[in-house]
């Protein structure tokens, strides 16, 4: 297990305590046995997709396959991880007191015999265009099987026309598919007073045509953290300006991204239909 931590700044750094330790108990004993009994390559086995914290809502993860991701596990038992964006550290819940990410914890309690490197290069005010070209020599660098990327957030706030962030993220979705790297897009931040910002709601519909015409993963953050600011406003409990960068927060968007993670990697891809028989 190892994690190499460059480029978040001090005030992005999470701290996971109680929440994060119970949540971690919480989702590794929910975890342990369907996940102990599957691996990929096993198709008459499908264990059963790992739940989320009860405090952190719903949120929705289709089967999307993480193939290279499954390959590195099967041959190697390790996927190592590349996490890019403005605000990377909070989809990666990293602990304290030289504790592996949250994520990582997860993910290698409950996947057996898997070894999770992750290598943190994220970069505050980064926007999509120039976190593409950074990715580059990153992934040449550091070769990992998998790359989370939080993006929009900032295009979004930058007044980035809708269309070349679209086109920018989307050469960069197929440059890493040419180059044997899954990817997951970590989606924009909920915040309350943009729910009715045009240019911010558009950046967003930009990125779930991205997911849908690349057939990648996309963690629905913003959709997750909604939920999760309506449940602490229903339960009495005061709701945050900015969710995604309390404890809270942070602690339910590595469960996310684990869930992703786990259900991608041991996703069947999809049967290929053979060409009609040629007609006389």
């Amino acid at each position: 297990m190892g994690v190499r931590m460059a480029g978040s700044s001090a005030s992005s750094r999470p701290i996971i305590g109680k929440v994060g330790v119970l949540a971690l108990g919480l989702t590794a004993a929910l975890w342990q046995s369907a996940w102990a009994q599957g691996t990929p390559g096993t198709p008459d086995i499908t264990p059963e997709p790992p739940a989320v914290a009860k405090e952190c809502g719903e949120t929705s993860v289709g089967a999307t396959p993480l193939p290279n991701s499954a390959l590195a596990l099967e041959k190697r038992k390790q996927v190592k991880i590349l996490a890019i964006g403005a605000s990377s550290a909070a989809m990666l819940g990293v602990g304290r007191d030289g504790n592996p990410p949250l994520l990582e914890q997860i993910l290698e309690r409950n996947i057996k015999g898997l070894d999770v490197e992750i290598i943190n290069r994220g970069f505050s005010g980064e926007l999509a265009d120039a976190a593409g070209e950074r990715m580059k020599l990153e992934v040449a660098l550091n070769q990992p099987d998998l790359v989370l990327w939080q993006v929009g957030t900032n295009d979004a706030f930058a007044q980035v026309p809708v269309d070349a962030f679209e086109r920018s993220v989307a050469n960069t979705v197929r440059w890493l598919k040419e180059h044997n790297v899954d990817v997951i897009l970590i989606g924009l931040h909920y915040m309350k007073q943009l729910a009715k910002d045009e240019h911010y709601q558009a950046i967003r519909t930009s990125l779930q045509r991205i997911t849908t015409a690349e057939n990648v993963l996309r963690i629905t953050r913003y959709e997750a953290m909604e939920v999760l600011a309506r449940s602490m406003r229903e339960s009495g409990r005061p709701e945050p300006r900015d969710f995604g960068l309390t404890e809270s927060g942070y602690n339910c968007m590595a469960q996310y991204v684990a869930r992703a993670i786990a259900v991608g990697l041991f996703a069947k891809p999809p049967k290929q239909i053979p060409p009609p028989a040629p007609t006389r």
